[in-house]
């Protein structure tokens, strides 16, 4: 699994991790856990895996579209311990085995993600 971020993400990356320095080593955690979501293993029911993953209110998936899932995810950050304030948002190029972070934004900053920057994103992608 291939994991990109675009140069907006990795400004909210460098911005947010002056508030909480656990930050870049918190969305290496989350890549590990979203390997299973879009990577075969054997042994693993993928769909399964893939489906109580979206199944809670962990993640949502935005847009989809031709092997290709834009999804809003909360992010467990260590610095303060919860999961309810930073959100992370990627696409998934599920043929590709590609991950493209897009978005990093704490919910006290605002409320939604940015339509038109996952606009962009993905008519590059696409």
């Amino acid at each position: 699994m291939n994991f990109e971020q675009t140069p907006e993400f990795q400004k909210d990356l460098k911005r947010l991790a002056k508030k909480w320095r656990s930050l870049p080593q918190d969305i290496k955690a989350a890549e590990r856990g979203l390997i299973p979501l879009y990577v075969p293993q054997e042994g693993i029911d993928i769909k399964q895996v893939h489906d109580t993953f979206f199944n809670g209110k962990r993640a949502t998936i935005l847009q989809m579209m031709d092997g290709c899932e834009v999804v809003k995810m909360r992010l467990d950050v260590a610095s303060f311990g919860t999961s309810s304030k930073v959100r992370l948002v990627f696409v998934a190029v599920v043929g590709a085995q590609r991950i493209t972070f897009i978005e990093l934004y704490a919910k006290n900053d605002k409320d939604r993600e940015d339509a038109e920057r996952i606009q962009r994103i993905l008519s590059v992608l696409r």
